[in-house]
Order: C-alpha cells, then structure tokens, then sequence
C-alpha cells in the first residue's frame, strides 16, 4: 500500500510538471494546445497531487505532522479557486 502511495504520488508529480511546462509554453504562445491555454487543467493537477502527497505524508510515521496540513492547505487553495472559477 505504501509503496503505491508512493509511486502514485510520483507520478502525479510528473504529470504536474508536463502540465506546468505545456501551460507555460501555450501562455506564452509558442505552441497552441486547446485544455492548455489557461491554468484550469494545472490546478487541477497540483490538487490531485497536493492531496496524495498528503496522504503519504500522513502514511510515514516519524514525519512532522505540519507536512501533510501544508499539502491539505495547497489543494484547498487551489479548488477554491477552480470554484470560484479563477483561471
């Protein structure tokens, strides 16, 4: 269980990263990619990413507890954004 955790949060990390690069190079207009031209779809990504980071951070157990509140903090920023349709 730990290690799928894990991994999935990699992952998710990994799909941020291509979010964040595809949404910075349609921003700036050096390629056109339709989901990409506002910050909708990478919002979403740091959500979904915010929230198993949480997770696994709440799974360790010598881990400071303020880690996983930071990443619940992060992923409730950013839904409430994509809520009040900031993007």
């Amino acid at each position: 269980m730990r290690r799928t955790i894990r991994l999935l949060g990699w992952g998710t990390v990994f799909i941020t990263v291509i979010a964040i690069i595809l949404t910075m190079l349609t921003t700036y207009q050096f390629v056109y990619i339709k989901y990409f031209n506002s910050y909708y779809v990478l919002q979403w990504c740091l959500f979904f990413t915010m929230i198993i980071w949480a997770i696994n951070f709440i799974d360790l157990k010598n881990i400071k507890k303020v880690y996983p509140i930071v990443c619940g903090a992060l992923a409730a920023g950013s839904i409430f954004f994509i809520i009040m349709k900031v993007y």
